[in-house]
């Protein structure tokens, strides 16, 4: 793991975001997406901070928001943790993915899935995703929607899962006890979890285990100690 040389700046008050705590993020075109773990209600506001679009969702605790495949992906920070679908034209719930184990669910990422990566099987007569949603349909099978990257930090790992079945694809081991939330680096394939207990950024080869670099970094606290050398870490204690 090696370290990136840090870089001063100066955050400012651009506007004040609608909801009351706005607990997930994602940059699109038209704007940002926003889910408020308090009022649980989805924004997508230009960035002058305008409100274009909002709509409320079943996602308790909403905290980890992304699109991708036309939809709106949240997560539901509550037992058990879910994945709720929703348009992102009307807002109506599609379906939802319920997550296995404990853990929690923090952040969220939809990627295609890349050249010459294998969906899961196809699973015969399997029902629909949400059936009592008014939009719900039958299932379009593995690989049909991208997939999807989560954060749950309770159980310490990053699941790589099929946005249309939930199956999971493979995981990232994350020591630190709280990940939150992450991006995706398009120059360099890069996956960057934050984790809040000690103020850092974590960024992921996805196609190894072990992280590859911290690009972010608050000062030291005694949650989060490091013994480092040449630029690289030797020693991580959590």
């Amino acid at each position: 793991m090696s370290t990136v040389g840090p870089r001063a700046a100066s955050a400012r008050v651009m506007f004040r975001a609608p909801g009351e705590q706005v607990n997930g993020l994602e940059a699109v075109t038209e704007g940002l997406w926003l889910c408020d773990q308090r009022d649980n209600h989805c924004y997508l506001i230009d960035y002058s901070g305008h409100t274009l679009r909002s709509f409320p969702t079943p996602a308790r605790n909403a905290s980890g928001i992304t699109f991708g495949a036309g939809s709106v992906w949240v997560a539901s920070n509550v037992r058990p943790a879910m994945i709720f679908r929703h348009d992102a034209a009307t807002g109506q719930c599609t379906a939802y993915l319920m997550l296995s184990g404990e853990g929690g669910v923090h952040g969220l990422q939809w990627r295609p899935y890349a050249p010459g990566e294998q969906p899961p099987a196809l699973v015969e007569n399997k029902p629909e995703l949400h059936p009592s949603a008014p939009a719900g349909r039958i299932n379009a099978g593995p690989g049909a929607s991208g997939t999807l990257w989560v954060s749950r930090p309770g159980a310490n790992r990053i699941e790589h899962l099929d946005a249309e079945t939930g199956e999971q694809l493979g995981s990232l081991h994350f020591e630190p006890p709280r990940s939150h939330g992450m991006f995706w680096d398009d120059r360099d394939g890069s996956l960057s979890v934050a984790e809040t207990n000690g103020g850092h950024v974590l960024r992921f080869d996805p196609t190894t285990a072990p992280p590859c670099a911290i690009i972010a970094r608050a000062p030291r606290t005694s949650e989060a100690r490091r013994i480092e050398r040449d630029g690289r870490v030797l020693h991580c204690r959590w």
